[in-house]
């Protein structure tokens, strides 16, 4: 049987990731599906860090459904033709992560803020999976990496 790899974006393009954080060694088996990055193409490729709480709002989250709709389309049809399906999120991200994200930040001025990493998922892979479980897709989740807690010079 097929597996198709569904996986976050900056795993297979780190130019996406928050300046400074390092490439996730990651080499998956094609077939692939890219998934976009809800924060890139949100908040842009100059952000700042950010954690699960800043971003888990309205419209976050409906912009994640948005953009991943017509790649929820593939994933089912897919899965109708006998493929497994793998979600490949990034530990630690408060987008992607699958089993582990990002908690912090209360929000003011511009200052030095801790954060840490929690158990959970990202707003984006809570997205993926609630689409892909309404669509009655089977899916297991995996997660590659964790993202740095420190960012290094890029």
């Amino acid at each position: 049987m097929t597996t198709i790899r569904v996986v976050a974006h900056c795993l297979l393009d780190p130019e996406t990731r928050l300046l400074g954080l390092r490439p996730v060694a990651f080499t998956p088996e094609p077939p692939i599906i890219q998934l976009p990055c809800p924060e890139a193409g949100c908040l842009g490729l100059d952000r700042w860090a950010v954690t699960k709480n800043q971003i888990d709002i309205p419209s976050y989250r409906r912009y994640c459904r948005e953009i991943f709709a017509h790649h929820a389309d593939l994933i089912e049809q897919f899965s109708k033709r006998g493929c497994e399906i793998e979600v490949v999120g990034v530990g630690g991200s408060p987008s992607c992560g699958v089993t582990s994200t990002t908690a912090g930040y209360a929000g003011g001025k511009i200052r030095p803020q801790e954060h840490r990493h929690v158990p959970g998922r990202g707003v984006f892979m809570e997205e993926v999976t609630e689409e892909l479980e309404r669509r009655g897709v089977p899916f297991r989740l995996s997660e590659a990496g964790v993202i740095d807690p420190e960012p290094s010079p890029r």
